[in-house]
């Protein structure tokens, strides 16, 4: 058995009470910095397991589907809701009826998730106008997906949200821009910069809230600020290598060396203020996001500004021995805290 777990039945424990009201927020930060949980999060990547499994379900039923049956879109539509009914509907009997399988229960939510945005997709073509407009179909995904995350208090619908935003944002904003070179609309990256800053502030306003209001939803601002977070790096990314361009019209050669100087600066900030947050207020979420794209971003800059001087066996000599220095290191330290 994983040493870990027992610290983390402990840390579940508190969160129960803190939710029922029996312990207050002070004693609850107090008690939780009492039972740190190192190791492998195995929770965490069961998650993604399951998000990855009811993926491949839904693909192998669709290949299966195609392979031996003969479907029009309409028939494909009414089995498509007929999935829908079943998997909220079995999911719900399984709250009502075994609650120690409240994952399974959850995941089938998931999967009926992705039977909405499948049905949503084939209604958009049975009933096209011609104007190909697809993200308006992930927009209404977007609102119906959210609104069923906090329905259900299920943070695996929500975690499915943001992604879909992610897609809806990139897709709505390249169609509004003509689509210019990339698929998902990344010319001027500082559009999803300004969106991630707006869903960070919605993460804080939930984990302000989530003592209050928000209590039943309490560990959804994870997920929010995580969103917030990713988005945000990953447009600091592509800013700070190219400037804000817009393969439209111009390109990122254009970029000025003050711009690409900007927004290194920023990215760096970001990343080494999240590391003192996150070890200020024992964030492991916080660190982790600072620590690796701080990383990624010192790899991004040697290849991008030195690797060619250096030639290609040295270069590699370099990113590999100090990839397995920085290895060797954390390994050091986490065997000294463990």
């Amino acid at each position: 058995m994983n040493p870990a777990s027992p610290n983390r039945r402990v840390r579940w424990e508190l969160d129960e009470l803190l939710r029922e009201g029996l312990l207050d927020e002070a004693a609850h930060a107090k008690l939780r910095q009492r039972y740190p949980t190192e190791g492998w999060d195995w929770r965490s990547l069961g998650r993604w397991f399951l998000i990855f499994g009811a993926i491949s379900v839904m693909a192998g039923l669709a290949i299966i589907g195609r392979r031996f049956f003969e479907f029009t879109l309409t028939k494909l539509a009414v089995l498509q809701a007929i999935s829908l009914l079943a998997t909220f509907g079995g999911a719900h009997w399984l709250k009502q009826s075994h609650s120690a399988l409240a994952w399974t229960a959850r995941s089938l939510e998931l999967l009926g998730g992705l039977v909405l945005i499948g049905l949503t997709f084939n209604l958009g073509i049975l009933y096209s106008t011609g104007s190909g407009n697809w993200p308006a179909l992930l927009l209404i995904d977007l609102i119906l997906i959210l609104g069923l995350s906090y329905a259900l208090r299920n943070s695996l619908l929500l975690v499915l949200g943001a992604i879909v935003f992610f897609c809806w944002f990139g897709g709505f904003t390249g169609y509004a821009s003509g689509w210019g070179a990339y698929w998902f609309g990344m010319s001027y990256p500082l559009r999803f910069l300004m969106a991630a800053a707006a869903i960070i502030a919605i993460a804080i306003i939930h984990q302000q809230s989530e003592s209050g209001l928000l209590a039943p939803y309490r560990g959804f601002c994870k997920v929010w600020l995580s969103s917030g977070l990713f988005f945000a790096e990953m447009a600091l990314w592509l800013l700070s290598l190219f400037g804000n361009f817009d393969l439209e019209n111009s390109g990122w050669p254009l970029a000025s060396t003050a711009e690409l100087w900007l927004f290194n600066g920023l990215w760096a900030s970001l990343n080494l203020a999240l590391l003192g947050l996150g070890a200020h207020f024992t964030l492991r979420m916080l660190t982790g996001y600072g620590a690796t794209f701080l990383t990624i971003q010192i790899y991004t800059l040697f290849f991008a500004h030195l690797a060619e001087d250096f030639g290609l066996p040295l270069s590699l000599l370099v990113a590999g021995g100090s990839a397995l220095g920085l290895i060797f290191y954390l390994e050091r330290r986490r065997r000294e805290n463990g």
